[in-house]
């Protein structure tokens, strides 16, 4: 009878089991930790891009925060400027008016110049008078000419250092000039004058 010795086939197939068991636990290893660097840089990447996306918001944000700070630094100026507007509006109205005019005209006339017609319309006028002489009626217009715009009792004048400031009347002209004799017989001119308000 044949004896047929089954140990060493049992070890040899012991072992084939064993590395198979190692290669398969060393593959399923390597594959989790594939999965886990796949996941991982998958992860990293949304981070980033979500960082960028993040950051590019806030740029956003902080582009319209300044423009929303403009935006209101010019409604503040809109709304100083409407009340410039409306302050220069009012006092249009009120210079437009009889008594500022007459207040101008008694800080001009020189106390040789008598009035005879005033005439106003709109903003042009026209002045008819006497006066002593030639000289009192060309005073009287400079007069005129120089009177501030703003202008106080106090200080009616034009200030010649100040290029800024404006006359109250403007285009003041000496249209005519004439010799007569007053009712007291003393010798006079006759004069007329035009000019604007400004």
């Amino acid at each position: 009878m044949v004896r047929i010795n089954l140990l060493p086939i049992r070890d040899i197939l012991r072992r084939r089991e064993l590395k198979q068991f190692f290669l398969l636990t060393g593959v399923a290893a390597l594959a989790v930790v594939a999965v886990c660097v796949l996941t991982y840089v998958f992860f990293s990447i949304q981070e980033a891009n979500l960082e960028a996306e993040r950051r590019s918001h806030q740029e956003k944000l902080n582009k319209l925060k300044e423009k929303n700070k403009e935006i209101t630094e010019l409604k503040n100026e809109i709304t100083r400027l409407q009340k410039q507007v409306d302050t220069i509006q009012k006092l249009t109205k009120i210079r437009d008016t009889p008594a500022p005019f007459m207040a101008a005209l008694s800080l001009a006339v020189p106390d040789a110049v008598w009035l005879k017609t005033i005439t106003k319309t709109h903003r042009n006028f026209t002045l008819v008078g006497t006066g002593v002489d030639n000289t009192v009626v060309v005073n009287f217009v400079e007069r005129l000419q120089k009177l501030r715009q703003e202008f106080t009792p106090q200080q009616p004048w034009l200030d010649p250092r100040n290029e800024k400031e404006q006359s109250f009347f403007k285009d003041v002209r000496l249209v005519s000039i004439v010799a007569g004799r007053a009712t007291t017989g003393l010798d006079t001119v006759g004069f007329q004058i035009t000019g604007h308000l400004r």
